[in-house]
């Protein structure tokens, strides 16, 4: 149904980490199957199998409003995943199916839910998967204010004669007791 040109124009990863190579069953706001076919001498990483799930996720959030540039078109973020359960190793030369569900959109969060299969074995299950559209605007913003506090707290501890009790956020006011 979809390969990866056409996944290309709907998510904005690119190789090598688009980790989604087809898709085969598309029921709009509803479910999505999707699959990858892993290469190399090495077994898929977990991490990397539940990143090739949640990529396979926003395939299915997104296919109606394509946005392969997260600049223009803002940035998915991945909230929560909650009740993750990992089977067996994806091995190279395996097919790992990808089936996704659509549980609620709510403007631009959604929360999916599912499993990955090799053949008949589950390899991996989604409890709930909660995500969202940022801009990039505020995402630069979050991280300025984080960057600014952590440099604020080393100024703080790289002070001579700094009270210890102001570093970890008890200070007293007046003399030392």
């Amino acid at each position: 149904m979809m390969g990866i040109e056409e996944i290309r124009k709907i998510i904005p990863h690119r190789p090598p980490m688009l980790l989604v190579d087809r898709v085969t069953e598309l029921v709009p706001r509803r479910r999505l199957v999707g699959s990858l076919t892993v290469t190399g001498d090495r077994p898929l990483p977990m991490s990397l199998l539940l990143e090739s799930w949640g990529q396979a996720a926003l395939v299915l959030i997104r296919h109606d409003r394509p946005m392969p540039d997260v600049v223009a078109d803002g940035v998915p973020v991945a909230g929560v995943f909650e009740h993750i359960r990992f089977g067996r190793p994806v091995l190279p030369g395996e097919t790992v199916e990808h089936h996704v569900t659509m549980n609620r959109l709510v403007a631009d969060t959604a929360f999916v839910t599912g499993e990955s299969f090799v053949g008949s074995t589950v390899v991996l299950r989604v409890g709930r998967l909660v995500g969202a559209m940022r801009s990039v605007e505020s995402l630069r913003a979050s991280l300025d204010a984080a960057a600014l506090e952590r440099q604020a707290a080393a100024d703080r501890e790289a002070t001579p004669g700094y009270p210890a009790a102001v570093v970890s956020g008890t200070a007293t006011s007046g003399a030392a007791r």
